[in-house]
C-alpha cells in the first residue's frame, strides 16, 4: 500500500486498562499500513514500549488534560509519517470492517476527507448490547444536533492529515465531548463526510467510566451545537430529519430493545431503564 494511505491511530491510555491487549490486537490484525501510537504517563512508557514493541509509546498531556490531552499530545509529537488519523480508547476494539471501509474509500475516485461507519456497543464480556443509531445522510446532522441528537460516533471515524491540521486538535475545555466537537468544526467548515454501512469499531460500556455521566455530556454537546450550529434549521426540516433517523434506524431500536429493554442511548451509558 502507497504511502499515502498510512493512518495513524492513537490509544490513549493510564496503562492499567485490562481491555489493553485486546484493543492492541484489533489494531495490530487490520490490514492496514497503520502508525499505532500509546500516548500514556511518563512513568509507563518503559513498561508499555517492551509489553507492545510494534507501537510507539509517547507521553501524554498530563492528568489535568485526561483523554483529548493524550491525543492532543500524540499529535504534537508525531507530525510526520502519517495521511490519515482516528484513535481508539483503551477498552475499544476495532472490527475487520475499518480495513474493508478504508480500502473501498480510497478506490473512490474523489475520497472525502471526513468517514465513519457503524459502532456497536458491546459489554464488559464482549458480549453485544446494540448497534448505536446512525444517521446515513451527513447533510442532515445540523437538523438532528439541533434537537439533541447525537448523529454518529467517533469510533472508527477517519480524518485526512490536511483536516486534521486545520482543526489543530480537540478542545480542551471539554472533558467527554471534545469528539464531537472535533468532528463537527471539521464538518461546518465544509469537509466532505461519507457515511459506509459496515461495523467498523465496538465501544465497551463498563462501570466506572465517564460516558455515563450523561449529564454533562448533555450540557457539553448542547453547549458545542450552540457554538458551531447557532443559526435555528428551520421546523420541517427538525421534524423530518427526526422522523426520517427514526425510521431508518428502527431495526437498531427494536434490536436494543430486545436485547435491554426500553431504553435511550443515554440511559445504556447510565445502566438504566426508562420508569414505567
Amino acid at each position: 500500500m502507497s504511502h499515502y494511505r498510512r493512518i495513524l491511530v492513537v490509544t490513549p491510555t493510564l496503562g492499567h486498562s485490562v481491555f489493553l491487549d485486546k484493543t492492541m490486537d484489533s489494531v495490530a490484525t487490520q490490514l492496514l499500513d497503520i502508525l499505532h501510537v500509546i500516548s500514556a504517563p511518563a512513568e509507563k512508557q518503559p513498561a508499555l514500549q517492551r509489553r507492545f514493541p510494534h507501537a510507539r509509546v509517547v507521553p501524554d498531556g498530563g492528568k489535568s488534560g485526561g483523554i483529548y490531552g493524550a491525543l492532543n499530545a500524540a499529535l504534537a509529537q508525531v507530525t510526520e509519517g502519517w495521511d490519515w488519523f482516528t484513535y481508539i480508547n483503551d477498552d475499544d476494539l476495532l472490527l475487520p470492517g475499518f480495513s474493508e471501509v478504508f480500502y473501498r474509500h480510497m478506490r473512490s475516485a474523489a475520497p472525502e476527507p471526513v468517514i465513519y461507519g457503524d459502532v456497536d456497543l458491546i459489554d464488559e464480556s464482549d458480549r453485544a448490547i446494540s448497534r448505536v443509531t446512525t444517521e446515513r445522510d451527513p447533510r442532515w446532522i445540523p437538523a438532528l444536533l439541533q434537537q439533541g441528537i447525537s448523529p454518529l460516533m467517533q469510533h472508527g471515524m477517519l480524518f485526512r492529515r490536511d483536516i486534521v491540521r486545520k482543526l489543530q486538535g480537540f478542545d480542551l475545555r471539554y472533558r467527554l465531548c471534545a469528539d464531537l466537537d472535533f468532528w463537527l468544526r471539521a464538518y461546518v467548515a465544509g469537509a466532505r463526510f461519507r457515511y459506509y454501512p459496515k461495523r467498523v469499531g465496538q465501544f465497551r460500556l463498563r462501570s466506572g467510566q465517564l460516558s455515563a455521566s450523561t449529564a454533562t455530556t448533555r450540557h457539553e454537546q448542547d453547549e458545542i451545537v450552540k457554538r458551531h450550529l447557532p443559526v435555528p434549521v428551520s421546523p420541517w426540516n427538525v421534524r423530518f430529519a427526526r422522523w426520517r433517523y427514526r425510521a431508518c434506524n428502527l431495526p437498531r431500536y427494536l434490536e436494543r430493545t430486545r436485547m435491554r429493554g426500553i431504553r435511550t442511548s443515554y440511559q445504556l451509558l447510565q445502566g438504566k431503564t426508562v420508569q414505567r
